[in-house]
């Protein structure tokens, strides 16, 4: 079976990692930074209010960090990367065209109803694939 054919036929669902790390918007770069590594991950979905809108990776935190400016930032000041969504019942085909097509490295996984229920990462895909 080729890749692209063995991608079309699994979920993300079998691959996503259950549940979402989010941070406040106003929580300072320190406390985010400790997240991530507390939690082992490199990005965490930014929630404003109700709103899931952005995620903030490892690679903004080093911009950030790297701009001279960090303790005067906040999560909200340099989540850079849209948060782009993909259904539980997707095939890993569709999630590697959203990271591709959007420029990504994490997929926020919803469930039938749109709600947030995980995250794919391009790490979970390359996993995946090394496993076929």
């Amino acid at each position: 079976m080729t890749l692209p054919e063995w991608l079309s036929s699994r979920v993300v669902a079998d691959f996503a990692n259950d549940g979402i790390l989010t941070c406040p918007a106003e929580a300072p770069l320190e406390e985010v930074a400790w997240m991530m590594v507390e939690n082992r991950v490199h990005a965490l979905v930014v929630a404003d209010g109700a709103d899931e809108g952005q995620v903030i990776s490892d690679a903004d935190l080093i911009a950030a960090a790297d701009s001279g400016h960090f303790d005067e930032l906040a999560a909200r000041d340099v989540a850079g990367t849209e948060a782009v969504g993909v259904g539980r019942d997707d095939t890993l085909m569709r999630a590697t065209q959203l990271l591709a097509e959007h420029g990504v490295t994490h997929l926020v996984v919803r469930d039938g109803e749109g709600r947030p229920t995980g995250i794919l990462s391009t790490l979970d895909v390359a996993r995946a694939i090394s496993r076929r």
